[in-house]
């Protein structure tokens, strides 16, 4: 597919084109339910968005709950990272129900059953129970990124795969913009277990929006235009046909040594992306900033984050340039970190730096999430993207216990945030080893 074929956000010729004999309102909605840039990419975004604001919104409550359950926080901290214990366990077999069944399907279910148990968060009462909790949500979770990949390879070509992975992961920027005064507000005037029944809602009702709104492939949607799925479906099998093949077991995929180094990347990441997100409003709330204005804070490095993902996204498309993309992100956001430390650690600088290193991170994910469908076949691409994943949640359980034991220890976050930028560092340089293979224009 030529540069050409794929200005911008794509907008196929037969939707945009303006044609007096039809009423305005079906062009506009043609251009709104028939557009896969909007139907697919918008309705998995929307169901990521409550993913993501259900994993996280502990975070915001995380003063609360700690104190009404006698909490320190190593143990809050080890809660917590219980949530990717649980999140790791599916993101294999869900990845790989994805590639050779439906991923519509595999989300569906889990949509539904992450929302209740995200609402039974309100009725814990004991740190056993939260742990449980947690376990539970994070299973309920796992795989929920890994098969939404999936569906969008089956969706988006090459030539637009970063910003279609940009677009749809704009969720980890946009969701704490949406997370942190809403959950904030409610905190205000009611309690944190009526904030988990609220925000747990709105996905169950979104289930019956997914189940209509999304197709497996191009080939099954009977809502877009015959000639837009003829090309689609044309030049994924000529991509899949050009795709680096695997000869074995699909088991085999998982020593695979890009798939490996991309784990070790991962996990070496998400253990500060973690350590960092989740411990940021208690940060800033040790501050002496009331938990309105940390709500509000919050927001600041996901207006970086949007920025950064979308340019970088665009920009690696472009170039059809994948890891030095990630690399320059990843490195950059480590050193805020490190340069916090010179500071004399006041709600200033705290705030600038953290928020820097936070929004700075976010820009990987476009070009990030490209990589592993760029070396590895359509029928594992679910298996390879569901271990990098999961070992990289590996450090989602490490990096949250780890800043509640330094917190714990020595009574600040300073150490920790230091480790974090040493560890955002060396994954950078753990990538560099990969080598792409360049196929098409």
């Amino acid at each position: 597919m030529s540069e050409s074929a794929a200005p911008g956000f794509d907008q196929p010729h037969s939707l945009v084109a303006v044609d007096s004999s039809l009423p305005a309102r079906r062009n506009l909605r043609a251009l709104i339910v028939n557009n896969r840039w909007v139907r697919i990419l918008g309705v998995a975004f929307v169901m990521y968005v409550m993913a993501f604001v259900d994993r996280t919104n502990l975070s915001m409550a995380a003063p609360f709950v700690r104190d009404d359950l006698g909490l320190t926080p190593a143990a809050l901290g080890l809660a917590t990272s219980l949530f990717f214990w649980g999140y790791i366990i599916l993101q294999i077999p869900a990845g790989r129900l994805a590639s050779i069944w439906s991923p519509k399907r595999v989300l569906f279910g889990q949509m539904l059953l992450w929302s209740l148990i995200s609402l039974t968060t309100a009725f814990v009462n004991t740190p056993l129970e939260l742990s449980i909790n947690r376990f539970a949500l994070g299973l309920s979770e796992g795989g929920v990124l890994t098969c939404t990949l999936v569906l969008i390879r089956n969706w988006f070509t090459k030539a637009e795969r970063a910003r279609a992975n940009a677009l749809f992961l704009l969720t980890f920027p946009i969701a704490p913009m949406i997370a942190g005064p809403v959950s904030g507000l409610i905190l205000t005037y009611l309690s944190w277990r009526w904030m988990f029944v609220i925000e747990a809602m709105p996905s169950l009702i979104w289930a019956v929006i997914w189940w209509w709104a999304i197709d497996d492939r191009p080939q099954d949607a009977k809502w877009l235009a015959e000639d837009e799925r003829a090309r689609l479906v044309t030049e994924l099998a000529r991509e899949e046909e050009a795709a680096v093949k695997i000869s074995g077991h699909w088991l085999s995929t998982l020593w695979h040594p890009s798939v490996l180094l991309l784990a070790l990347y991962n996990f070496l990441a998400l253990m500060a992306e973690w350590g960092v997100n989740f411990w940021f409003p208690t940060v800033l709330k040790e501050t002496g900033l009331s938990i309105g204005m940390v709500g509000l804070l919050a927001t600041l490095p996901s207006v970086l984050g949007i920025t950064l993902m979308l340019g970088v996204a665009a920009s690696s498309d472009r170039l059809r340039e994948r890891k030095w993309h990630m690399i320059v992100m990843t490195a950059a956001a480590g050193v805020p970190l490190l340069v916090l430390q010179l500071t004399d650690g006041g709600t200033l600088a705290t705030v600038i730096c953290l928020s820097i290193g936070i929004g700075v991170f976010t820009g990987r994910f476009g070009p990030f999430w490209t990589l592993p469908s760029e070396v590895l076949p359509a029928r594992v691409v679910g298996v390879g993207i569901g271990l990098i994943n999961g070992v990289g949640n590996l450090g989602g359980t490490v990096g949250p216990y780890f800043f509640g034991v330094v917190k714990t220890q020595t009574g600040s976050f300073s150490m920790a945030l230091a480790v974090g930028g040493v560890s955002l560092l060396l994954s950078a340089l753990v990538v560099i080893p990969i080598r792409i293979r360049r196929s098409g224009p």
